[in-house]
């Protein structure tokens, strides 16, 4: 059984999605994977749950002890270890090959292979900056906007709003202003009916009405119909609001199965056959 070890040179490196997505490019070139998450950091249970829901990879849906994973029988097991664990430790005591998630030109020694990640652009070894990995849920919205949810969408709390969306000044037609985008979350006034409208004629996944005010009833009417858009009411004003909720962006933690299947493209290009060679021969 070979074993890789990814670990973040920073606590922010972007280990979990490289996991994930190695997991993908692995079983997806004819490997069978495990995908394990140490115990160690207030994440690991968070990230072993989403390796559970992967349908292309076993694992046990729990943080592990690097002690409970023997060696032993056919395939990949890869293991993420968390935020300042000596990962050269853990790898030297599984016989394992070390996969490193950092900035772009990252020193690494040892052996070790490095991912570069949030790169300028894509090329081996390196996943690009990507506006779909950066992605906040709408969950994660609400709890930085500091809304009320007066309804959720079918896809609830876990849908993935890729851009932020000012609503128009303007009077004419929003509609066309908000199709230009996919996986949107609209922020404006209460008070902008028309705009409201608009914005939920184009399917936003996530609308949150600023200034604390209760929505029009025709707003209410239509988002009880479609179940297409979460709507929100936020305390703050349409600025305020917006500065909440930038942060959210590239430091929400990886969910969502459109992101799985992103790193996945993603990674088939950052590592060929030959580079899955070298890291899988290591161990």
């Amino acid at each position: 059984m070979a074993v890789v070890v990814v670990a973040g040179i920073d606590p922010a490196a972007g280990a979990t999605t490289v996991a994930v997505g190695l997991a993908h490019r692995l079983a997806y070139a004819g490997h069978s994977v495990r995908l394990e998450r140490l115990a160690g950091d207030e994440r690991a249970e968070g990230d072993a749950a989403v390796f559970a829901t992967l349908e292309f990879a076993d694992a046990s849906g729990e943080p592990v002890l690097a002690a409970a994973l023997a060696p032993g029988g056919d395939g990949v097991t890869l293991v993420e270890v968390p935020a300042g664990a000596d990962a050269a430790a853990v790898a030297s005591g599984l016989d394992a090959s070390l996969l490193l998630v950092g900035a772009p030109g990252s020193a690494v020694s040892g052996g070790a292979m490095l991912i570069a990640n949030r790169a300028r652009r894509a090329g081996p070894q390196q996943i690009p900056e990507d506006r779909l990995l950066a992605a906040p849920t709408a969950g994660r919205l609400i709890e930085a906007s500091r809304a009320r949810v007066l309804a959720r969408s079918a896809e609830g709390d876990a849908a993935l709003c890729e851009h932020i969306v000012i609503g128009p000044i303007f009077h004419d037609a929003g509609e066309p202003h908000f199709k230009r985008m996919p996986r949107q979350a609209v922020v404006t006034r209460a008070e902008k009916v028309d705009v409201a409208l608009a914005a939920l004629r184009a399917d936003v996944r996530c609308l949150i009405l600023t200034g604390g005010n209760d929505p029009s009833p025709y707003v209410l009417d239509y988002v009880a119909s479609s179940r297409t858009t979460t709507l929100l009411v936020a305390p703050g004003g349409t600025v305020e609001t917006v500065r909440d909720i930038e942060g959210s962006f590239g430091s929400s933690p990886f969910s969502g199965e459109e992101k799985v299947e992103r790193i996945g493209e993603l990674m088939a290009d950052a590592l060929d056959d030959a580079a899955l060679a070298t890291l899988l021969g290591g161990s």
